[in-house]
């Protein structure tokens, strides 16, 4: 559901920047709203692609990271506050609406992002390989009955 929905908002988005009679900053919000929209679309089917083709590896397919899904919402969440601000330096009070929306749908993905840079640079994201279970062969029951036939 989510790839078609991200599908869906990447066309409508490349439809805004291109036909829109908007200035410069709002088109190019809406382009760089559409290029992250298509990284995401393109990771989602390549990560199901690899989950779910035939002749798949014995490996499980690795984790996604949260890179991808953090770029949409907080290109989104920027370009609103940025056109809320905008609205109300021109004394339109409907630029409230835009700054709110802006920080509710951007802000916690921008918390997460500046989360996953800082890990990134502190070298924590380095994962050690996963190692497959082992199998645990469960203990023998402890048979303490003493001499047997006697």
């Amino acid at each position: 559901m989510l790839f078609l929905f991200w599908a869906f908002m990447a066309v409508g988005l490349t439809a805004a920047a291109v036909t829109s009679r908007v200035g410069w900053p709002a088109r190019l919000g809406f382009g760089a709203g559409a290029v992250s929209a298509y990284l995401l679309v393109w990771w989602s089917a390549r990560f199901w692609w690899a989950a779910f083709c035939q002749g798949r590896r014995e490996e499980a397919v690795a984790e996604p990271d949260a890179w991808p899904w953090l770029f949409p919402p907080v290109i989104g969440g920027v370009v609103l506050a940025v056109s809320g601000v905008g609205m109300l330096s021109r004394g339109d009070g409907s630029g409230w609406f835009g700054l709110g929306f802006g920080l509710v749908f951007g802000g916690p993905s921008l918390m997460m992002m500046a989360l996953e840079v800082g890990e990134w640079f502190s070298g924590r994201s380095r994962r050690a390989p996963v190692v497959p279970a082992q199998p645990v062969e469960p203990p023998r029951p402890r048979r303490d009955w003493g001499p047997i036939g006697r």
